[in-house]
């Protein structure tokens, strides 16, 4: 089951065109020192015991020009997920305006600019909809990493080595900055220090992508949010127009080289 990249990182489609997925090859056994490892496992076991939570994200990412440059982009996500079947999604940026929505029966994301929804019946867990997302639609919500049900699992899924680089601060908030690297990329995570050990700062570097791009995320939690019984549901608005998502099956194919 491949998986895409987390936290960061919540993009509807990838962010500037970087491919969203940590998963290579499977490596053998992840080699991640012991301290990294339980600071790694207390976050994701605090995370994955949040039923009901909102989340702000900010992101920065890279986009390589014609010439080579960087160029910085970014996005703001404010994200709200009742678990095992509730996530509402907000994004606007300089590469999105989409609205998501799960309600345990259906997806439909929303794009109030071009006035147009599309709307898939989907499993009934946010795990088995983001597989199905993934899978079957071709595209992903980064902070999906976060929200199954076994977030450690997902993340090291890949991992050859991890380690402890010490106490840093994210803002004001000292936290704990560990590292990783897989075959293909690099990754950073700041952990809050402390009796709530939630992630606050992720850092994906692109090793083998020209000028090695990278997306930045910074999120602020919000463990108490309210959140209304039908913020998971679409309600279309007037003058909007229903299209079919474009499917992995029903994609056109590859132009061919003349």
């Amino acid at each position: 089951m491949k998986r895409q990249i987390p936290f960061a990182v919540v993009l509807f489609l990838t962010a500037g065109g970087l491919p969203l997925v940590l998963g290579d090859n499977p490596a053998a056994k992840p080699k991640i020192e012991p301290k990294a490892d339980e600071i790694l496992k207390k976050a994701c076991a605090y995370v994955a015991d949040l039923k009901q939570f909102g989340v702000k994200i900010d992101e920065t990412f890279d986009e390589m020009n014609a010439s080579g440059q960087k160029i910085q982009l970014s996005n703001r996500r404010a994200v709200l997920v009742r678990r095992p079947n509730g996530l509402f999604a907000r994004s606007v940026g300089d590469t999105s305006n989409r609205l998501f929505y799960f309600d345990g029966k259906f997806i439909t994301l929303f794009d109030p600019t071009a006035k147009v929804y599309a709307t898939h019946e989907a499993p009934a867990t946010l795990d088995a909809m983001f597989d199905f997302l993934h899978e079957k639609l071709g595209f992903s919500i980064p902070t999906a990493d976060l929200l199954f049900s076994d977030p450690y699992k997902v993340l090291t899924e890949h991992v050859d080595a991890g380690e402890y680089i010490g106490l840093h601060h994210v803002g004001e908030t000292k936290c704990h900055h560990l590292a990783f690297q897989q075959r293909r990329i690099d990754w950073q995570l700041w952990i809050a220090a402390g009796d709530k050990p939630l992630p606050l700062k992720f850092l994906l570097t692109y090793r083998r992508m020209p000028g090695e791009p990278q997306h930045t995320t910074v999120f602020k939690w919000d463990p108490s949010a309210k959140i209304a019984e039908d913020a998971f549901v679409f309600k279309p608005p007037s003058g909007v127009k229903k299209i079919a998502f474009l499917t992995q099956q029903n994609a056109p194919p590859p132009k061919k080289k003349p």
